[in-house]
């Protein structure tokens, strides 16, 4: 009745994504050029702009688009086909920078069709049941009206202690949930739960767990194939835009690339300190173009993470692959060299040790780390191993000190960071 909006966008990303780059790049090309002309016609930032050309404009990061937000949003009566006001979507501010963006209908609609397509392309399909795990707030949380229609179940991880696990693992049996999305960590926690309890959860109606918002670690893939008996898969995205990238499924032990979702975006992998592309193998800033958000224009935004970017593998029809997403800049740790050192080395190592609950990796100083552990039991010897596997990674002069802590803390968002770097803050 309504023209169905949401399966053309639904159609759209599926063309795009089944097709090579070189036969897409056309299609792909006009909807950029619809963006900047659009951006430079209807708004004031980009107004000085004549160019077609992205790296003509400027990088900009959450602290300039909201420096610059009121030039760069567009009122509602000029956009295309909008009707009433535009949504506003927020992020959760866990980097120190809360972003609030204006999003058209049609964008909204964009990111549903993202989340059908990419379900799907996981074996979830849209309206089986899905508990998503995430800190809901009253401007989050989803009303009971929402629950029936969308069959998504908000489950809230502000707290997530044995209680709480317990009446999840109650509610994926009784409500017979077939996917589960949230932060790798909570489902880490989740998974550990199960593992212990001296009751025998069983899941018969779950297939897929979607993680997301952090790396996923090696023993997380493990715990969840053998404790929750289904696949798990990470997916890339953020609040500001949508899905950016996923891996595929069946997915392999380790090193699993994801695969950008570029029919909704262009992507520039971009060094540390420039602006020039960053070569395959080598760590760059992850810069985002949005090709469907009308409402604000989101035009070589940096969103703050980092990645490996190698060439095109048989399953990416000719586009580059995201070989390794490191996460967050200023996460990013470093051995004694100057080498980034990938999130995921720490826990490959630290997986093979049954005594440790809980880590985070933090480096203090250009050649000084500290790991920080929570233990079940005593570690009888297994410290000096772990410390001499570390400075294999790191070098043979890292300063490493092992401190034993209570708990390791959680992010107001959720999240629960592993890997941190206090020396490059800034």
């Amino acid at each position: 009745m309504k023209g169905s909006p949401v399966r053309k966008q639904y159609n759209d990303i599926k063309y795009i994504d089944r097709h090579t780059k070189e036969r897409c790049a056309p299609l792909i090309g006009q909807k950029l050029h619809k963006l900047l002309e659009y951006a430079q016609t209807h708004t004031d930032f980009y107004s000085r702009f004549d160019s077609f050309e992205l790296r003509d404009y400027p990088v900009m990061n959450k602290l300039s688009l909201i420096q610059n937000m009121e030039r760069i949003r567009v009122a509602p009566e000029k956009i295309p086909g909008q009707k009433g006001e535009v949504h506003i979507q927020r992020t959760s501010g866990s980097t120190g920078v809360p972003l609030a963006i204006p999003q058209d209908t049609a964008k909204r609609q964009r990111r549903i069709a993202e989340l059908k397509y990419y379900g799907k392309a996981v074996g979830f399909t849209t309206h089986e049941k899905l508990v998503h795990l995430r800190s809901w707030n009253k401007w989050q949380n989803k009303t009971s009206r929402q629950i029936r229609l969308e069959n998504i179940i908000p489950f809230d991880i502000s707290k997530f202690g044995p209680e709480e696990l317990e009446n999840l693992c109650r509610l994926l049996v009784e409500e017979k949930v077939v996917c589960i999305r949230g932060y790798a960590t909570t489902i880490s926690n989740l998974a550990a739960y199960v593992r212990n309890s001296p009751e025998k959860w069983v899941f018969p109606h779950l297939k897929i767990v979607i993680a997301g918002g952090e790396a996923l670690y090696d023993d997380v893939r493990q715990m969840v194939k053998e404790y929750l008996h289904c696949e798990i898969i990470s997916q890339y995205a953020d609040e500001e835009c949508g899905i950016l990238a996923q891996e595929r499924v069946p997915t392999k032990e380790n090193d699993n690339p994801m695969y950008f979702n570029h029919a909704g975006y262009v992507f520039e992998i971009l060094k540390l300190e420039s602006d020039e592309p960053a070569e395959w193998g080598e760590v760059g800033r992850i810069v985002i173009t949005d090709l469907h958000n009308y409402a604000c224009p989101i035009i070589r935004y940096d969103c703050g993470d980092t990645c490996v970017l190698m060439p095109p593998d048989k399953y990416s029809k000719g586009y580059p692959v995201m070989a390794k997403l490191y996460g967050r800049r200023f996460d990013l740790t470093y051995s004694t060299d100057g080498k980034a050192v990938s999130p995921l080395t720490y826990g490959r190592i630290l997986k093979n040790y049954d005594i440790i609950s809980q880590w985070q990796f933090v480096q203090l100083q250009e050649k000084k780390y500290e790991l920080r552990l929570t233990l079940k039991s005593e570690p009888a010897g297994q410290m000096a191993d772990l410390a001499a596997g570390l400075r294999n990674i790191l070098g043979q002069d890292a300063e490493l000190e092992i401190k034993e802590v209570r708990d390791i803390p959680v992010l107001s968002s959720g999240k629960r960071k592993p890997v941190m770097n206090e020396w490059k803050k800034n």
